[in-house]
């Protein structure tokens, strides 16, 4: 009897621990990908982020868009009321502050729009596998906590198994206490007296 092909799981909660490797790699590898299809990308810190202008795009996008291309040079030159626009050609962070560079303008508006939506939809997609982290953690932790429990029940009853056991419950107990240092702080320990000369 020929052998039946292996199946790709249908579901991650059926892939196995080779098959979510596999998966991690060539979705960093598609990250990266990404990343360089959009070389030059401008990081902003989270004050400027959160002042910045720029989040307004959804809304002036399409009347600037109508305005660029009103303005856009016809047969290589300017019309009138693109000239008038001149004026601002020092704030469109052009090559020639002489000149309001439409096109340059126009053509990072388009870039922006269109960036929008690939970060939209990685932001879907990230949001979506916070979800699934978030959702699959809520049913490992409740009895992963009562095995913790367990454990440390276990190790004070029986020296065998305390041993087996030490790694991880001291992996617990660093973090419990981690935990407690972050609530409220310990008080200082006393300082241990300067031993007495010989």
């Amino acid at each position: 009897m020929p052998k039946q092909p292996v199946q790709d799981p249908t579901d991650v909660d059926q892939l196995s621990a080779a098959q979510i490797e596999e998966r991690v790699e060539k979705t960093l590898q598609h990250i990266e990908a990404i990343q360089a299809l959009w070389p030059g990308l401008e990081r902003l810190e989270e004050g400027r982020r959160t002042r910045s202008v720029g989040r307004s795009l959804g809304v002036l996008g399409p009347p600037l868009a109508k305005l660029f291309a009103l303005l856009r040079p016809k047969d290589g030159k300017d019309s009138p009321l693109a000239r008038s626009f001149h004026v601002l050609g020092d704030q469109d962070d052009g090559d020639d502050p002489e000149r309001f560079e439409v096109e340059l303008l126009e053509r990072r508006l388009k870039r922006a729009l269109a960036q929008q939506k690939v970060a939209d939809a990685l932001e879907d997609l990230a949001r979506h596998l916070d979800d699934d982290v978030l959702a699959t953690a809520e049913i490992v932790i409740g009895p992963g906590l009562a095995a913790l429990d367990l454990a440390r029940t276990i190790a004070r009853q029986n020296a065998t198994f305390r041993a087996i056991l030490a790694p991880v419950l001291d992996d617990f107990r660093a973090m419990t206490k981690q935990a407690r240092k972050g609530k409220k702080p310990e008080a200082p320990k006393p300082e241990q007296p300067a031993p007495e000369p010989i």
